[in-house]
């Protein structure tokens, strides 16, 4: 064999190697992606679920809210954490979004309004318009679980109004083909 043979297979198994390791594609229900400033593994939803806004409003942008479950792990130390992301800009003076999955009421506690809240840099997530009022909650395991066993998403979400506060509500109906929240809750 030839030095420039023996060169081009060393280069073709390269890239075989490197072409293995590569990650998931965004679009599969769960992946994971190291955080390079963090050095933390967060692994979430490859696109974060739509949840639709129940009032018609003009602009396009408005129209959904998102929510992604994700988990960050730094050698062994897992954390469960939800993302929230409502596309109106919301001060930390207005109340956090209220979360029903299936008609109950889940308790999450008091969000953080930064990744840095969940350890990390940037969000796990695209973030969708840049007015987006964003919320991080950490989770549980029964949290992530109802999570996963939802049909129905509901954010209700108080935001002012010229004449006042309104109640606004986003909500969707997860179909059965779509398990990205219960492939996400049965990982282990």
């Amino acid at each position: 064999m030839t030095r420039l043979a023996r060169l081009r297979c060393a280069l073709l198994a390269a890239a075989a190697t490197i072409g293995g390791c590569a990650s998931l594609p965004d679009d599969a229900p769960v992946v994971e992606k190291l955080d390079a400033d963090t050095g933390l593994t967060v692994a979430r939803l490859g696109r974060p679920v739509e949840i639709f806004r129940e009032t018609i409003i003009k602009d396009p942008a408005g129209r959904l809210a998102y929510l992604g479950p994700f988990e960050t792990n730094q050698m062994g130390s897992r954390e469960l954490y939800l993302w929230i992301a409502i596309p109106m800009p919301l001060t930390e003076a207005d109340a956090p979004p209220v979360l029903e999955v299936n008609g109950d009421t889940l308790t999450l506690g008091t969000p953080g309004r930064k990744p840095d809240f969940a350890g990390l840099a940037r969000s796990p997530y695209k973030i969708p318009t840049p007015w987006s009022a964003m919320y991080y909650y950490r989770i549980d395991q029964a949290v992530s679980k109802s999570l996963g066993a939802a049909k129905e998403i509901t954010l209700r979400i108080v935001e002012p109004g010229r004449d006042g506060p309104v109640g606004t509500a986003f909500a969707a109906t997860l179909g059965a083909g779509d398990t990205r929240l219960a492939d996400f809750a049965a990982r282990e």
